[in-house]
């Protein structure tokens, strides 16, 4: 009874387990852990009056929420990215800076996505909200925040959804004309902790593209909703969509510029730099045969004893070495020609050896005794 009561237990257990799924590890929200993982895809700056922002490293002409899609999810619409990070869509938000052109301002509150909508019937809109946006623990529905009207991205409402932003928005010259009629909206709300967003209503989407659209699951989008709590939100007050500046100063750098005391990060160009210096090795020249002069160093070369000094002088590698009964005063220089000693330190002709006399007859011989 006892066995098939805890076989009962386990299974009920296991199936508990299954149906919540794979335990997700906790997400780490903080400008220092952004740092670090956006660093490989742009840089570190003090832009202007901005403070310490992120700068992406894209092609020119890029702009945020514009390379990736919308879905709509249980906390609204929510931005789909095709760039290499997501993090600078649901965190923070965009500025433009007229030197390095769109950067990020980090914060450390979720959302679907920190825009302000624009949208008519037959086109819908969206700009970053600015750095100074904040709302409350509840959300946000005051007035419409408005930006520059060459900050929106407009695209057709039936193509809104499931579609790449890139290839369906329409051009900036149309932006004025359309911004003029549309219907500014900026809202967000708060609900189990958590900033969900609110845009253009489902129903005018679902007419423009003459279906209904499905829901989409918040783990198939690339991010994870974190709460207020995760951000160490209060439960009262004003909450910034960007962190403040000296907060950002501080994590950044923190996680960036390594003290002078820190040992160097492993691959930097300290670590590879020994404090000791290396003997520098130098090309081991063969040892000298017996009965050659020794290679001259730094100090003059000690002679055997009983034997006058000899005058020495550099020996250049592959050069033969003077030999030791050198002159003891002053050495002459030594040319190509003297390299040889078998030859004269001139080049002159040889003398001709005299011609044997070839023997005479005996007859002359004869001859020559009587005449004498």
């Amino acid at each position: 009874m006892r066995r098939g009561l805890a076989a009962v237990i386990l299974f009920s257990g296991l199936m508990a387990l299954f149906a919540a799924g794979p335990a997700e590890a906790a997400v780490s929200v903080s400008i220092s852990y952004f740092s670090e993982q956006l660093a490989p895809q742009g840089q570190w700056v003090v832009a202007g009056s901005f403070g310490d922002v992120w700068v992406p490293t894209v092609a020119p002409g890029w702009a945020p929420y514009v390379n990736g899609e919308w879905a709509y999810t249980d906390y609204g619409w929510t931005w789909v990215s095709y760039d290499p990070f997501d993090i600078p869509f649901h965190y923070g938000t965009w500025a433009w800076d007229d030197r390095y052109g769109w950067v990020w301002i980090p914060g450390t509150v979720w959302a679907p996505a920190w825009v302000t909508w624009a949208y008519t019937d037959d086109y819908v809109g969206w700009a970053p909200l600015p750095p100074s946006f904040a709302l409350s623990v509840s959300g946000y529905a005051g007035s419409p925040v408005v930006v520059s009207e060459t900050r929106y991205v407009f695209v057709p409402s039936n193509r809104f959804v499931g579609v790449n932003v890139a290839t369906a928005r329409v051009a900036p010259q149309q932006s004025t004309t359309i911004f003029a009629r549309a219907n500014k909206v900026t809202n967000f709300n708060v609900s189990a902790g958590t900033v969900r967003t609110a845009g253009p209503e489902p129903a005018r989407i679902e007419k423009a593209v003459g279906r209904k659209i499905e829901r989409a699951s918040i783990e198939k989008v690339k991010t994870r909703p974190t709460t207020l709590s995760d951000a160490g939100a209060a439960k009262d007050g004003k909450l910034q969509v960007a962190a403040p500046a000296e907060q950002r100063k501080s994590e950044i750098h923190a996680a960036s510029r390594a003290p002078a005391a820190k040992p160097a990060a492993p691959g930097s160009r300290e670590q590879r730099v020994p404090a000791e210096r290396p003997q520098v090795q130098t090309r081991q020249e063969p040892a000298p045969r017996e009965g050659t002069a020794k290679m001259p160093t730094a100090r003059p070369r000690e002679e055997a004893p009983g034997k006058e000094p000899v005058h020495s002088r550099e020996v250049r590698p592959g050069e033969t070495a003077p030999p030791a009964e050198a002159h003891p005063e002053k050495p002459e220089p030594r040319s190509s020609e003297q390299a040889r000693p078998s030859q004269p330190r001139h080049r002159e002709k040889p003398a001709k050896p005299a011609k044997k006399p070839t023997p005479k007859p005996e007859k002359e011989k004869e001859k020559e005794k009587e005449q004498g």
